[in-house]
């Protein structure tokens, strides 16, 4: 949140644009049905306000409408306390004091949080938590380092069978502060988040797990906050994880949702693919020559991720298959289109240009992190 009634309360600058970016992430990309995403921010009406009322009657709801069989993600963005060995998150309305027992009845404290969680009977819960930013009592160029004491308030006791698995995410290290992304006008941390949910922390298959998903922020982040802030600021995420295999843990399937990133801003979303048969094109010399129409053909090609092929399906549809050693190879789903000699092939996370020359595709692009992407397709005999 960004706006406090409290003066005293240091305004932010990107928490309600976190809050909605992540929104849109996890009904997009993560597969979690609109409905069932609550967005509380200060932009939106009063029935939506982040205040301590809306936020502790959202969680008595919890026991009502999270099966137990399902994961239970709370994501707070906004600025947050640590006093008297207790963590405190700050709502919309809270008085920020030193004062124990005036943050008890403005402040959410994060006891209660856990509380409503274990009487929910919900077995697998997300945390994401940004919340470590600037000092919050007015001194904006103050940091707000993470602490210790302050994550142990956030973790589950799997021993004593609160829940059967949970995943903390932090914003920052222990000691250390978040920054915002002014440009973006977001947290560096949410901003990063949702980059790696629309698919740069995906996998060959194109999976976003938890572990993928930590580590692009943990090399999105500080390479980010350095660049912008000087090398002096450090800001690198970190995660609590029990109960998972993180990265069996899959958040999303980037291809499946994301196959519109680029291709569509390059050219019209094309309705039908053109047809299959030979056409001719004119060279530079004005000589006639007969470009082969790829539709329906299969290619392989080689990457550091492995050996793989990709199918040219009908109507601009596309089939990437991984060859694994081990395992049941599951294909990713994409697009493609061709012009001429050229390829434009979105696999979701990825978007490359295609050259097809003397026998052979010659492909370069970029994934989402800006990665650069190089390799060359051989048509493949299918038997």
């Amino acid at each position: 949140m960004d706006k406090y009634a409290d003066t005293q309360i240091s305004t932010l600058g990107g928490a309600s644009n976190d809050a909605r970016s992540l929104r849109d992430a996890l009904v997009e990309h993560a597969g979690f049905p609109a409905d069932q995403v609550i967005l509380l921010s200060t932009d939106q009406p009063a029935e939506r306000q982040p205040t301590r009322g809306n936020i502790l009657r959202r969680l008595s709801n919890l026991s009502t409408i999270v099966p137990k069989d399902g994961l239970l993600l709370f994501s707070f963005a906004g600025h947050g306390m640590e006093r008297g060995g207790q963590a405190f998150l700050l709502p919309s309305d809270a008085q920020v004091s030193d004062d124990v027992t005036l943050l008890e009845q403005t402040a959410v404290n994060v006891l209660h949080i856990k509380d409503w969680v274990r009487k929910s009977g919900v077995r697998q819960v997300l945390m994401i938590l940004d919340a470590c930013r600037n000092d919050p009592a007015g001194r904006a160029n103050a940091d707000n380092p993470l602490t210790e004491s302050y994550t142990r308030g956030f973790n589950f006791d799997r021993r004593n069978r609160e829940v059967e698995a949970f995943v903390t995410l932090y914003a920052t290290a222990i000691g250390k502060r978040a920054y915002e992304y002014k440009e973006k006008k977001q947290g560096y941390f949410t901003w990063a988040l949702v980059e790696g949910l629309k698919g740069a922390a995906a996998n060959d298959k194109g999976e976003v797990t938890i572990e993928g998903l930590l580590k692009h922020l943990q090399e999105r982040v500080p390479k980010q906050v350095a660049l912008d802030l000087g090398k002096g600021k450090v800001q690198r995420p970190f995660a609590v994880v029990e109960g998972y295999k993180a990265d069996e843990l899959v958040l999303g399937v980037a291809a499946a949702r994301s196959l519109n990133i680029q291709l569509t801003t390059r050219d019209e979303e094309p309705t039908a693919h053109p047809s299959a048969t030979l056409r001719p094109e004119e060279d530079k010399e004005g000589r006639g020559e007969v470009i082969p129409d790829i539709e329906g053909t299969i290619w392989t090609g080689t990457t550091v991720s492995g050996t793989f092929d990709i199918e040219f399906m009908k109507d601009g549809k596309l089939s990437y298959l991984l060859l694994v050693e081990r395992g049941v190879p599951r294909p990713l789903m994409g697009k493609w289109r061709q012009v001429g000699r050229t390829l434009m092939i979105d696999l979701g996370y990825s978007v490359s240009e295609g050259k097809i020359e003397d026998g052979v595709i010659r492909v370069e692009g970029e994934n989402l992190a800006g990665d650069k992407i190089r390799y060359t397709l051989y048509r493949k005999e299918v038997k």
